[in-house]
């Protein structure tokens, strides 16, 4: 009888679950009627929010980093990246590069050119207490490097930027060396 009250609690709960889920979707969709309208409205881009100051900030800073990690490393994608989570300022520390978004995306994707010709691999990253960084290793056709970008948030935002690149010549007599 005791597993049948706990499987019984459990189909509950699990149904109350996707309903929970399913009215989220609906809700989002505003009037998604179709499965194929509800599940493109869960699909919906994201979009930081400058002024977020819940008490998951830092999940959510961590899950807007790791979107704009995946679009910009491994997609390439420097505009959808920049249009989610760089929006407005953008303070950038890079000595080499101007200020401000849009000569970052156009520097950014000028590097990415001709598409596919840079490769990144080893994509590490974290962010907390309003910071983030990635890590990773980035080969281009003539030259390879370990690059750390750190960034700081305001809400989930990136606003500034700092960034370090070491060449890696495959020479290194440290075996573990950049990764």
């Amino acid at each position: 009888m005791r597993f049948l009250t706990s499987f019984f609690t459990l189909l509950l709960l699990s149904v109350s679950a996707l309903a929970l889920n399913i009215n989220v979707v609906r809700e989002d969709a505003e009037v998604a009627t179709t499965d194929a309208e509800l599940t493109t409205a869960s699909l919906k881009p994201k979009v930081c929010n400058p002024f977020y100051k819940g008490s998951d900030l830092a999940q959510k800073q961590y899950e807007a980093l790791a979107d704009y990690a995946d679009l910009f490393v491994n997609k390439q994608d420097v505009l959808t990246a920049f249009n989610r989570y760089i929006p407005g300022a953008y303070k950038q520390h890079n000595p080499y590069a101007e200020q401000g978004r849009d000569f970052a995306i156009q520097y950014l994707i000028n590097g990415f050119t001709p598409r596919g010709s840079v490769k990144t691999t080893n994509l590490t990253f974290f962010a907390g207490q309003g910071y983030g960084m990635t890590h990773f290793k980035m080969k281009m056709p003539d030259i390879t490097f370990a690059v750390v970008d750190y960034f700081k948030f305001q809400g989930t935002c990136i606003v500034e930027h700092w960034d370090v690149l070491q060449q890696i010549t495959g020479t290194e007599p440290n075996p573990i060396a950049f990764f």
